[in-house]
C-alpha cells in the first residue's frame, strides 16, 4: 500500500500531559473510515504509544473537527467494493487492529462526542476508555450496521455488550436505535453529558478531574440494567450460561418473527454473540480479545458478501442522494418554510398539519365546520399521546406541539405562509376553485402544493395567475408512518416551487422523489397492474388467503387483497377506473372490485372489505361470505406460489420500463425508492428495478411473454423491455 497523504489528524497539547487528536478529514463534510484515514491512523499510533511509554502524553482526548459531526462511520464503499467473504473479514480485521492497538495505548483516551457518532465512529469510541457526548440534539451514538446488511466489524459485537451488558447490547445492535446523551448516559453506554457551550473546555475540566479514576481504570460510566431489567434476576439472567442461551433466543424469536429469516445480519449478530460468550464484564484482552474479534469478523464478511447486504448498501446511495439533491438541478433556490398552511382537516389534511407541527413548524389547518377542524385537532392529539406513552415525547412537549396548529375557519393568516398545502377533496373543479381563492391571498411567491392521487397538476395550472409557483406534494397514508412524498412537476412548474416542496419534505423527514405530471404519477401507476392482477387472480379461483400469503413470503409487507382493504376499495375502484382510461387495457380493472364495493365492503375504514376487521381494525380474519359475494368457489393449490409472484410483480416490473421510457422520473433508483418507501416493496431485494435485474430482462420478457399467451395480452412486454433483453441490458447498466 501507499502511504497515506490524507492528513486528516493534527496533534496538540491541551495542558499538561493531556493531549487532543483532531480528527478532520479534508475535502469531506463527515469524517469517515476510509482506507486512506486508517492508514494514516495507523502510522500515528506508534507516535502516540512512544509518547505516552516516555511520559509526555498522560491523556488523550479524541475530537472532532468538524461542526456538529463526529464520525459517521466506515466508508461504505470499502465495504461495497468487497467481492468475497474473505475480503469483507480481511477489512474487518484492519480496523480492528487499529482499534485494538488504540484500546492498548498506555494511557487514557476519551472520546468527545459532538453531533453523529454512528458505526465504526462508535465502535472507536467503545475501544476508548471514556466517552463524552454533548447535550445538544446533533449528538447521536449508535451501531446502524443492520440497516446496511452487516454486522459492526470493528469490535462493536465484543465491546458493548461487555460494556452495557448483553440485553442492552443486543437491542441496540439490533435495532440500529440512535441515543442521545442522556440515553447513552443511563444505559452506561457514556461516561459524562458536557454541555454543548464551551465543550472543549469543560471536556477538559472533565477529564482533569477524573484522569486519577481513569488511569486506575476504574468504571466512571453508570452500572448497566442487566437482563434489560435490573436486580437480582438481571443479574442472573446476564451471568449464568443458562440465563445468556435465553436472551438469545429470545432475540432470536423476535428477529425471525419480524423479518422471517429474509435478513442474515441480525441473525448472525446473534450467533456472534452467542460464540463469543458475550457478557458484561472487564475488557476483553490478549488470546480472547484476538478470538472474539477474528469470529466478529468472519461474521461481518460473511453478511457483507450477501446480495441482501448489496442490496441495502445500494438503497443507503440512493438515500443519501436525496439528501443531496434540491430535486430541481443545481442552483435551484429552494424558500425556506417557517410558516405553512393546510386546507382540509381530514385524514390527510389533519395528519400532514401534525406533522408540519411535529417539525417545529407553525401552521394554520382551515376547513368549513367546527367538526372537522376538532376530528383534524383530535386526530394530532390522538397520534402525539401515543409518543408520550412511548416516552419519546414529554405531556408538555406534546402541548407544545399542539399550540403549533391553529385551527382556523377562514384564511386569516394564510397571507403570512410560505407554502400551503391543498387536502380538500379529490375533485378538479375542487380544488381548482380553492387555489384561485388562494391566489387572491397570498404572496405571489408563496408556494402552493396539492397533496392528489390522482388529479393532473397541468389542469390545476391552468388559467392561474402564477402557475408556475404549484405543484403536487403527494403523501401518502398514514402520514406519519409513510416516507415517501411524490413531488409532482406540472407543466409550468417553476424549478424553485419544485425545489422549495423538495426541502421541505426532508425537512419534515420524508423522502421526497420529483415525478412527472402522468396519471398516477410513479407509485399509484405502479401499483394498480399490482392491484388489478390479484383481482383477476381471485376472480379465476385463486386463494385470498394462499395469494396474500405468497406474495407475503416475497416479501411484501401485506398481500395486495389486504392492501386492498387498507387503500379502501372504493378509492382503489376510482383510481383503477382513471388510469385504465389513460393507459388501455393493460390497466383493465377486474369487475368484480366494483361489485364487494357497491355491497358496502370498502375495506379496513369500513371494518370489512375482503377481511373482517375486528377490535379497532387490530385483527382481522377472512370472511368465507366474500366469496359468495364476488361469484366465486376458491381451490386451494390452483394457481401456484410462483406464478401469483410473477403476475403480481412482473407487471410493475413492465410498467416500470415504461414510466422510464417517458422520464416519469429521473432514472431507475428513483422507481426503487418510490415502490420501497411508498408501497413496502421488500428492502432485501434493492427494490423493484434491482429485483428485475436480478432476475435478467431476457427471463422477465421470456415470462411476460408466456403470461400473454396464457392469461392476457395485457402482459405483452413492453418495447422498451423487449429491446432491453435484445441488448443483453439492465436497467441498472449505463448501456441500458
Amino acid at each position: 500500500m501507499a502511504p497515506s497523504t490524507a492528513q486528516a489528524f493534527r496533534l496538540h497539547r491541551l495542558e499538561g500531559e493531556i493531549w487532543q487528536l483532531t480528527f478532520d478529514q479534508p475535502g469531506e463534510k463527515v469524517n469517515k473510515l476510509g482506507r486512506a484515514v486508517m492508514m494514516e491512523l495507523g502510522d500515528l499510533l506508534p507516535e502516540l504509544e512512544r509518547r505516552g511509554k516516555s511520559g509526555e502524553m498522560g491523556a488523550l482526548v479524541l475530537r472532532s473537527g468538524k461542526k456538529d459531526q463526529f464520525i459517521a462511520g466506515a466508508d461504505i464503499t470499502l465495504i461495497q467494493s468487497a467481492r468475497t467473504a474473505d475480503q469483507a473479514a480481511d477489512l474487518a480485521a484492519q480496523g480492528q487492529r487499529l482499534l485494538n492497538a488504540w484500546e492498548d495505548l498506555p494511557f487514557p483516551t476519551i472520546a468527545a462526542i459532538q453531533g453523529p457518532c454512528l458505526g465504526g465512529g462508535c465502535e472507536w469510541s467503545l475501544a476508548s476508555t471514556a466517552i463524552l457526548m454533548a447535550n445538544d440534539k446533533s449528538t447521536r451514538i449508535g451501531l446502524p450496521e443492520v440497516m446496511l446488511g452487516i454486522i459492526p466489524g470493528m469490535g462493536g459485537c465484543v465491546r458493548m455488550p461487555r460494556k452495557v451488558g448483553l440485553a442492552q447490547g443486543l437491542d441496540f445492535i439490533l435495532s440500529s436505535r440512535m441515543l442521545t446523551a442522556d440515553k447513552a448516559l443511563r444505559a452506561g453506554l457514556s461516561e459524562g453529558v458536557i454541555t454543548a457551550e464551551q465543550f472543549d473546555a469543560q471536556v477538559l475540566a472533565w477529564v482533569k478531574k477524573n484522569l486519577d479514576a481513569l488511569k486506575d481504570g476504574r468504571r466512571l460510566a453508570r452500572e448497566p440494567k442487566l437482563g434489560g431489567a435490573g436486580g437480582a434476576v438481571g443479574a442472573l439472567l446476564e451471568h449464568t450460561p443458562m440465563g445468556r442461551a435465553l436472551m438469545l433466543k429470545k432475540a432470536r424469536d423476535g428477529v425471525m418473527q419480524r423479518t422471517e429469516g429474509r435478513y442474515p445480519a441480525p441473525l448472525e449478530v446473534i450467533e456472534v454473540l452467542r460464540d463469543n460468550g458475550a457478557a458484561y464484564g472487564e475488557r476483553a484482552r490478549g488470546d480472547a480479545r484476538a478470538t472474539q474479534m477474528d469470529r466478529e469478523a468472519r461474521g461481518f464478511g460473511r453478511c457483507a458478501a450477501t446480495d441482501v447486504s448489496k442490496n441495502l448498501i445500494s438503497l443507503f446511495f440512493l438515500t443519501e442522494a436525496v439528501k443531496k439533491s434540491t430535486g430541481a438541478g443545481e442552483g435551484a433556490g429552494a424558500a425556506t418554510v417557517r410558516q405553512a398552511a393546510v386546507l382540509g382537516a381530514g385524514v390527510m389534511g389533519g395528519g400532514i398539519a401534525q406533522l408540519f407541527a411535529d417539525k417545529g413548524l407553525p401552521v394554520r389547518m382551515k376547513d368549513l365546520t367546527p367538526q372537522a377542524l376538532a376530528t383534524g385537532v383530535q386526530a394530532a392529539t390522538k397520534l402525539w399521546q401515543k409518543q408520550v406513552q412511548r416516552k419519546r415525547i414529554t405531556p408538555r412537549e406534546l402541548q407544545q406541539r399542539l399550540n403549533l396548529i391553529a385551527p382556523v375557519l377562514d384564511f386569516s393568516g394564510f397571507e403570512g405562509a410560505n407554502l400551503i398545502v391543498e387536502a380538500v377533496v379529490e375533485k378538479m373543479e375542487v380544488k381548482r376553485a380553492v387555489i384561485g381563492d388562494l391566489e387572491k391571498i397570498v404572496r405571489p411567491e408563496c408556494v402552493i402544493a396539492s397533496n392528489t392521487s390522482s388529479l393532473s397538476v397541468t389542469k390545476m395550472q391552468h388559467g392561474m395567475e402564477h402557475p408556475g409557483r404549484i405543484a403536487g406534494m403527494h403523501f401518502f397514508n398514514p402520514v406519519h408512518r409513510m416516507p415517501l412524498v411524490e413531488v409532482i412537476r406540472g407543466a409550468e412548474t417553476s424549478d424553485a416551487a419544485v425545489a422549495t416542496v423538495f426541502a421541505l419534505s426532508k425537512q419534515l423527514g420524508k423522502t421526497p422523489i420529483v415525478v412527472k405530471d402522468v396519471p398516477g404519477f410513479l407509485v399509484n401507476r405502479l401499483l394498480t397492474p399490482y392491484l388489478n392482477e390479484a383481482m383477476f387472480l381471485v376472480s379465476e379461483g385463486a386463494s385470498i388467503e394462499e395469494l396474500d400469503a405468497a406474495i407475503q413470503a416475497f416479501g411484501m409487507p401485506m398481500g395486495p387483497m389486504e392492501l386492498i382493504d387498507e387503500v379502501g376499495l372504493d378509492v382503489g375502484e376510482k383510481v383503477s377506473h382513471i388510469l385504465h382510461e389513460s393507459y388501455g387495457p393493460r390497466m383493465q380493472p377486474c369487475m368484480m372490485n366494483g361489485g364487494v364495493a357497491k355491497a358496502g365492503r370498502l375495506g379496513k375504514k369500513a371494518g370489512k372489505g375482503f377481511y373482517l376487521y375486528e377490535n379497532g381494525g387490530k385483527s382481522k380474519r377472512l370472511d368465507p361470505e366474500v366469496y359468495s359475494l364476488l361469484g366465486v368457489q376458491p381451490v386451494r393449490g390452483r394457481v401456484t406460489a410462483e406464478e401469483m409472484v410473477d403476475r403480481c410483480i412482473l407487471p410493475m416490473i413492465n410498467e416500470a420500463s415504461r414510466a422510464l421510457a417517458e422520464d416519469v422520473v429521473a432514472g431507475p433508483g428513483e422507481v426503487d425508492l418510490g415502490m420501497i418507501m411508498g408501497t413496502g416493496f421488500p428492502p432485501f431485494r434493492g427494490g423493484l428495478l434491482r429485483y428485475a435485474d436480478s432476475l435478467g430482462a431476457s427471463k422477465i420478457v421470456e415470462r411476460l411473454r408466456d403470461l400473454a399467451s396464457r392469461v392476457s395480452s395485457r402482459f405483452e412486454p413492453s418495447p422498451e423491455l423487449v429491446a432491453m433483453a435484445e441488448r443483453g441490458g439492465s436497467f441498472y447498466s449505463k448501456e441500458s
